[in-house]
């Protein structure tokens, strides 16, 4: 106290609170509004019109980064990734995402259970593609990971498989297996 030439002006320093508030208790959203305002910022208050030149300035500088990172790509010969780019580059860039895209999930016939249940995409984790599921497993061997298969040879991927499997029957959902004989298992290969 004695360090200080004024030692109440610490006190004066800190903000004042009424006198019957808590200090749990939060400030009213008209004091946060003022507080916002005294300090240059943002309020949380939509359409202030206090704010309006803060929230321009905010879009404006926005829509600057993104033209930069824009004229970043196409200097370095890159696709951007905005749809409305006429750059040849970008409209490639377009095309082989929709090419892989569509590589990525096969077209089955689906039962008939509805209407506009003819042709529905079904991912190829679900078709049972030998080929890519075999990638997939090596690529999950490759970074460490179990590859969720219950014929694999590798001790953790049959414990991880069994875990996968308890934790969805405790959910009472149907596991991945094809012999499985619990009630909702069988259930759900039925309706398939």
């Amino acid at each position: 106290m004695g360090d200080s030439p004024d030692f109440r002006s610490a006190e004066r320093d800190e903000p004042r609170r009424r006198a019957d508030a808590t200090p749990d208790e939060p400030l009213p959203p008209r004091s946060l509004q003022e507080i916002a305002h005294d300090r240059g910022r943002i309020c949380k208050k939509r359409g202030c019109v206090v704010c309006a030149p803060l929230v321009e300035q905010r879009r404006l500088k926005k829509q600057q980064r993104i033209a930069a990172a824009q004229a970043r790509a196409h200097e370095k010969g890159q696709p951007c990734g905005r749809r409305r780019c006429t750059l040849e580059v970008c409209v490639a860039g377009r095309e082989a995402a929709a090419a892989t895209s569509a590589a990525d999930v096969d077209v089955l016939v689906a039962p008939e259970s509805g209407p506009g249940a003819a042709s529905r995409p079904v991912s190829r984790s679900v078709s049972g593609d030998p080929e890519w599921m075999s990638r997939r497993q090596a690529e999950r061997h490759r970074v460490g990971l179990a590859c969720g298969a219950h014929d694999c040879p590798r001790e953790e991927c049959v414990e991880g498989f069994a875990n996968e499997r308890t934790r969805r029957h405790r959910a009472r959902r149907p596991c991945r297996s094809a012999t499985c004989d619990n009630a909702i298992c069988v259930a759900a290969r039925s309706t398939n």
